[in-house]
């Protein structure tokens, strides 16, 4: 049951992140490009509308993907230990790069006076948004290979340490 539960964690920390990792990569590649080389009179009602649309994907995405997230450190935390003295100082500062990724996500899809000022700024904001999104899967990944030992190990080779993939595999043959 363990297993399941850290899949469906794991499903539901990822499929939020990749939509808005994704969403934000088109943006600074295609979409902001895109609106800058072309003159037409609709293009300020064209990017409030989809700032709407993307307001709310932001919005329910970046709450599904705290809420996996603090789910998914916990659970890690509960479950295995870390032999790496890098494994937890890496995984606060993913959280804290999360928290300010989502924070100009926000701001670039706000509605306040704030967020238009913010917006002023929007193909430097989207760049560097990008570019923490990033270094956040570079840091995930990282924290994913890390090696980790089950606190619940009952036999002697589960002393030594394994990655996630390993104890899997070991767990189901």
């Amino acid at each position: 049951m363990d297993l399941l539960l850290e899949l469906v964690i794991r499903w539901a920390h990822i499929i939020p992140a990749i939509i808005l990792v994704g969403g934000t990569l088109y943006m600074v590649f295609a979409l902001h490009p895109a609106m800058q080389a072309t003159e037409f009179a609709e293009k300020a009602e064209l990017k409030a509308a989809v700032r709407a649309r993307w307001a709310k994907v932001v919005m329910i995405c970046a709450g599904i993907v705290l809420l996996s997230g603090i789910a998914s450190l916990v659970l890690q935390a509960t479950t295995y230990t870390f032999p790496q003295k890098y494994y937890h100082p890496v995984a606060g500062m993913k959280f804290l790069l999360a928290l300010v990724i989502l924070y100009i996500a926000s701001l670039l899809t706000g509605r306040s006076k704030n967020a238009e000022k913010f917006r002023e700024k929007e193909a430097f904001w989207l760049k560097l948004n990008a570019t923490l999104a990033v270094i956040l899967v570079l840091m995930a990944g990282t924290l994913r290979v890390a090696d980790r030992v089950p606190k619940s190990a009952d036999s002697a080779d589960s002393e030594a340490p394994a990655t996630s993939l390993e104890q899997t595999s070991s767990e189901n043959s």
